[in-house]
């Protein structure tokens, strides 16, 4: 595991081993991706966790690919929602 990501090892001689850091480990999610598309990512394309948590969940209806930009876009506005609901529930227990 990474920062929560599964890791996946691949051989040398595997379609998707050019995704591979350099140890041919790449994350599962990233590779659940790939296969879904049938090619290989870029660098600039993010695959995104559409619930989040666990990052271990990577059906392939839980994952979105993304650019670097778009994901950016996505995590800064997920931030601020889950900082409105905390404030929210801050307010309706301060009110009961």
């Amino acid at each position: 595991m990474q920062r929560g990501y599964r890791l996946i090892k691949l051989q040398s001689d595997d379609f998707f081993f050019p995704m591979a850091n350099s140890k041919g480990y790449v994350r599962e999610n990233r590779l659940v991706m790939a296969k879904h598309l049938g090619r290989c990512l870029q660098l600039w394309e993010v695959v995104h966790h559409k619930e989040g948590v666990p990052k271990s969940d990577n059906r392939i209806e839980n994952l979105e690919l993304h650019t670097v930009d778009g994901h950016n876009t996505i995590t800064a506005m997920q931030n601020k929602i889950d900082a409105l609901e905390r404030k929210i529930k801050e307010l309706l227990q301060r009110n009961n």
